[in-house]
């Protein structure tokens, strides 16, 4: 695999399983697109929750919440348009 298709964060989507990488600094949501993995996305400004993600592990910090309930957000779902992965992620 070339250099710069491993280079950045490290993203495991484990249904189906796959492993793609990304730029540091940009969103899930960017990083999710720019692979080409399938992503319901409306607003892209953390309103209308319709690309609700699910982190299984992994640091990352959030710009909204605005349509998450406290269970979800604690079961570690996120706006993918408002979550900036901050280590190496892996989602459901």
């Amino acid at each position: 695999m070339a250099e710069a298709a491993t280079s950045g964060l490290k993203f495991t989507k484990l249904q189906p399983a796959r492993e793609f990488y990304a730029p540091v600094g940009t969103t899930l949501l960017d990083a999710l697109e720019s692979n080409k993995v399938p992503v319901t996305v409306a607003c892209r400004a953390g309103v209308c929750g319709c690309c609700k993600t699910k982190v299984v592990s992994g640091k990352y910090s959030v710009t909204s919440t605005m349509t998450l309930t406290d269970a979800e957000i604690a079961d570690g779902y996120v706006l993918a348009c408002s979550c900036h992965p901050q280590s190496d992620l892996v989602l459901a």
